[in-house]
């Protein structure tokens, strides 16, 4: 069915007067004609009825206006989301998080002002594990990761550093240490460590792991958890030590302390991750977005 004389039987309809109907639609009047002419022979019935005074729709044009009038709004819907597709300003994002990217006031920062300077991408956040990031990441099963670092070099995975954060330790604010103002891997020597399953090396746990040992201290004792949010339940029992990303307290539970380290220079960083040659162009423009907004280093 050909838009442009579904324009001109609109145009025809609203303006009852074929030169100002083709001025409408910037066609000649007899192309204005030719188009009523071609749809009413298609169909098999008469739109309009003419005489040398006046220009009426007939009953079953005006039955069919208001069919045509959604047709037309649909073709123009999808004329439009085309330009958007080509232009990279229409699509979907599948965005994967460690769970304590979202204790960063950067990262809500980031998605939020994205979703309102393109509302026509989707985004659609999972929360994610490192491991299951990289291997999504890898098959093409997601478009961006958010990672904390440390990272493993992985050739098929571009990233870009995101923002670093200091490392705070978290107590029960029952402990005898929840009232300094901060504290250093020596006062808190004897409390067990309470680490989340990160693989060896990776992420918060492999940086707390590494910040042990670049002060060549050893955890009293190591209790695994199954996340952050896991490990600072635990910290809040009083069964250990555990570290996040320095946040606003009201992102934590209430019966915990949050304790700067002594150390000025203990940060972590995050990441965001993606396939190297990835042909998703959403996945630069988020990228892009976010190093214009709120990164700190350029892309890896």
């Amino acid at each position: 069915m050909d838009y442009r004389k579904l324009r001109s039987f609109l145009a025809l309809a609203d303006t009852l007067h074929f030169a100002r109907a083709a001025a409408a639609v910037n066609l000649t009047q007899p192309a204005l004609s030719q188009h009523i002419q071609a749809l009413e022979q298609q169909w098999g019935v008469k739109l309009f009825a003419r005489d040398k005074r006046k220009v009426s729709l007939t009953r079953e044009g005006a039955l069919l206006l208001g069919e045509v009038q959604q047709t037309v709004q649909r073709v123009e819907h999808l004329q439009n989301t085309i330009k958007q597709v080509a232009a990279g300003r229409r699509g979907m994002l599948r965005i994967g998080y460690v769970g304590t990217s979202m204790l960063e006031p950067a990262l809500v920062k980031i998605i939020r002002a994205f979703r309102r300077d393109f509302p026509q991408i989707a985004l659609q956040p999972v929360e994610y594990s490192v491991n299951q990031q990289l291997s999504l990441l890898e098959s093409g099963d997601l478009d961006i990761g958010i990672l904390r670092g440390p990272l493993p070099e992985r050739r098929q995975i571009s990233r870009q550093i995101l923002h670093q954060t200091s490392l705070c330790a978290v107590l029960a604010d029952d402990h005898a240490l929840a009232q300094q103002t901060c504290v250093t891997l020596a006062d808190l020597a004897a409390e067990p460590l309470i680490l989340q399953e990160d693989p060896e090396g990776i992420g918060l746990g492999g940086a707390v792991l590494n910040l042990y040992a670049a002060a060549r201290q050893i955890p009293a004792s190591v209790l695994r958890a199954r996340d952050v949010a896991t490990a600072v339940d635990l910290a809040a029992l009083g069964l250990g030590v555990t570290f996040i990303p320095h946040a606003p307290e009201r992102f934590l539970r209430q019966d915990v302390a949050l304790l700067p380290l002594a150390q000025q220079d203990v940060t972590t960083a995050l990441y965001l991750c993606w396939k190297t040659g990835a042909a998703n162009p959403e996945i630069r423009r988020f990228a892009g977005y976010a190093q214009s907004h709120y990164g700190e280093e350029p892309a890896a």
